[in-house]
């Protein structure tokens, strides 16, 4: 499950993106409670590609845009000492950034618990069929840059900024050497070769852009909203818990399909 963060505020709530801070405490503790963990963005690519092991109920939690070092120090702090939680930093490379708030990513980076990955360039507009390759490539590219420049790192994913997307950006991103893209679509979870995805639009969610015409389902993965996940946490456990029932059943003929198909090649099964 992947949870975006946009704004997390103390004060009134003026805006459809802002959680409480007692909501955002209250999402906290009911994925705690609930028996979920969570991990890098590197943990996520080693699953979707190679389906290594990560905790069964995984979440991987994004904060958009550029927050500052007090930001991450007053909000998600805590779950890092209490749990072990690490965050990722969807991080806007625009030139506006001064050299302090720079340095202030980069010291959170060799904390080792903000995982920074790429949220463009210029940021806004969002990508999208109107937008030109100049700026599709500025906006993919710019990020690699500063990463290496501060960071001394390559990020593994772009997250989509607004949401936007399109199969020529996503095929840009990749022979740029991007693994992962992050939508604003709160589909469902993923698991291994499993990808929420949608081919049309849908006219009772105008804002979800089409994933399936990218043809590249690790490109476009959903990611639930803040204001609203915790009403999605018992249905992401309930199709977790209906998949590992579906792959107990059909365990005996997997492993007897391999003893037929592929030990001769391979070996039999450590």
């Amino acid at each position: 499950m992947t949870i975006m963060f946009h704004s997390i505020t103390d004060k009134a709530v003026t805006s459809f993106d802002q959680i409480s801070s007692y909501n955002f405490r209250v999402l906290m503790d009911a994925l705690h409670a609930k028996g979920f963990q969570a991990i890098t963005t590197a943990q996520l690519l080693a699953f979707m590609e190679t389906n290594a092991k990560i905790p069964a109920r995984s979440v991987l939690l994004v904060v958009d845009d550029r927050r500052t070092y007090t930001y991450f120090d007053v909000w998600f702090r805590e779950y890092w000492q209490k749990w072990g939680w690490p965050v990722v930093n969807a991080w806007i490379s625009t030139d506006l950034s001064g050299p302090a708030l720079w340095q202030q990513q980069v010291d959170l980076q060799n904390e080792g618990w903000v995982d920074h990955q790429a949220h463009g360039y210029q940021h806004m507009p969002s990508i999208g069929p109107d937008s030109n390759d100049v700026y599709i490539l500025q906006e993919l590219q710019k990020p690699i840059e500063a990463f290496q420049a501060h960071f001394h790192i390559k990020p593994l994913a772009f997250i989509w900024p607004g949401g936007g997307f399109t199969p020529q950006a996503v095929d840009y991103a990749r022979q740029l050497g991007y693994r992962l893209g992050f939508t604003t679509n709160p589909r469902g979870p993923v698991m291994f070769n499993w990808v929420p995805l949608s081919d049309v639009k849908d006219p009772q969610r105008s804002t979800w852009i089409p994933e399936g015409p990218v043809k590249d389902p690790l490109m476009v993965l959903p990611r639930y909203w803040d204001t609203d996940a915790i009403i999605h946490l018992d249905e992401v456990i309930q199709i977790g818990q209906a998949s590992a029932a579906y792959l107990e059943q059909n365990k005996p003929a997997e492993l007897d399909y391999y003893d037929i198909v592929c030990a001769p090649k391979l070996g039999p099964l450590p």
